[in-house]
């Protein structure tokens, strides 16, 4: 038999997962409403409001080796794939960008 400690106990760790749970769901809705406001072929100046620099730092960011561009439309950068450097980037963006300013 648990104590009213223990009961309590157990219902504030259940409270507490099910806060954490729709914080984190909660946070992934406005991570993708934001992705996702993009159109899918970017610009420059899109980069410079995801990546919250100016355009000289964007610059030098699409000059990188492997950040992604259209192949066949100069000056322009497909979406999803400039999510998917940043993800696997994540160490240069945080160090040099805003990106993640804000981000809880």
């Amino acid at each position: 038999m648990q104590s009213p400690v223990d009961d309590l106990k157990q219902n504030i760790l259940a409270e507490t997962i099910k806060e954490m749970c729709q914080q984190a769901y909660e946070q992934g809705v406005e991570d993708a409403r934001k992705k996702y406001a993009y159109p899918p072929t970017l610009k420059k100046q899109h980069l410079t409001e995801i990546f919250q620099v100016e355009l000289p730092t964007v610059d030098k960011i699409i000059r990188m080796e492997g950040f992604p561009k259209c192949k066949f439309v100069q000056a322009r950068y497909p979406r999803d794939d400039v999510f998917d450097w940043i993800n696997d980037n994540i160490e240069y963006v945080r160090y040099n960008t805003n990106y993640l300013k804000g981000i809880s």
